[in-house]
């Protein structure tokens, strides 16, 4: 017999710091959410193409290996229309950041309460 789907949300986790990343999915998880993690913006389209369920992508904009959280959020947006996207980076001033449609930024350090409510808002 099949099993009823997870009703959670999903939310897709890229981050490259272990630490980070972790405490992140401790976070969604404790808040009501289904979790997936990826360290690098291949891992996370992976996931988008095989998980329909994904309906929220929070991504650190530095990836390993010269992947860039921007170019992943462009793709998310175009291939995924629905998914709710925000970048975070310790990095770059906001006003550099290059955001999706109805994506937003959230510069790090962050609140983690700050960025489920700011997922909560996006339409």
């Amino acid at each position: 017999m099949p099993q009823d789907p997870d009703p959670r949300p999903t939310i897709l986790i890229v981050e490259d710091i272990v630490f980070i990343r972790m405490m992140t999915e401790d976070y969604f998880e404790t808040a009501g959410f289904r979790t997936l993690s990826a360290r690098s913006t291949s891992e996370a389209i992976a996931f988008l193409e095989t998980d329909s369920t994904i309906g929220y992508l929070f991504a650190d904009i530095h990836l390993p290996d010269g992947e860039d959280g921007q170019i992943l959020a462009e793709i998310a947006r175009r291939r995924w229309p629905p998914v709710k996207i925000i970048l975070t980076s310790a990095d770059i001033p906001a006003d550099q950041v290059r955001l999706p449609v109805r994506g937003l930024f959230v510069p790090k350090p962050y609140s983690l309460d700050k960025v489920r409510k700011a997922f909560e808002k996006m339409a």
